[in-house]
This record gives C-alpha cells, sequence and structure tokens, in this order.
C-alpha cells in the first residue's frame, strides 16, 4: 500500500535522508521517499502494518527534526 504524505517543518536535506533511512529499516516497509524540496513523503508499506509503521514514522519524524510534522495527503 502506498500512501502520500505533507511533510511540515522540514528544512534540512541531510534531515530528511537521515528520516529516509531510518523508516526504511522498519520491518514492513518496502520504500520511502522525501521530495526534494522537503514538502512530501512517499511511503509503500504492508497494508496491515500501516498503521503501527505510521506511528513510528511520526515519532521518527519528530526525534530527528524537532517540530517536523506528517499528516497524510488527500487527493
Amino acid at each position: 500500500m502506498s500512501r502520500r504524505y505533507h511533510v511540515y517543518s522540514l528544512s534540512d536535506p541531510s534531515k530528511a535522508q537521515r528520516i529516509v533511512g531510518e523508516i526504511g529499516k522498519m520491518d514492513g516497509v518496502k520504500k520511502v521517499d522525501i521530495s526534494e524540496d522537503l514538502r512530501e513523503m512517499d511511503i509503500d508499506a504492508d497494508a496491515a502494518e500501516f498503521s503501527t509503521v505510521m506511528d513510528r514514522v511520526v515519532n521518527i519524524c519528530n526525534k530527528v527534526s524537532y517540530g517536523c510534522e506528517v499528516k497524510y495527503k488527500f487527493s
């Protein structure tokens, strides 16, 4: 299952790479990518584990970049 999220308060590309690296190591995550403008994140993960994955994603983002928020992008 692939979903796209808005990313807020992330301005450092090195922090974005760190976030991608940590999320990519999680069980159930197939692919993760943050756009070059640091405003969107695409996550592909197992549907059965998506809720658990997203709880950890929010914590990782806030830990790496204080104030960073991730919100689902409705299309």
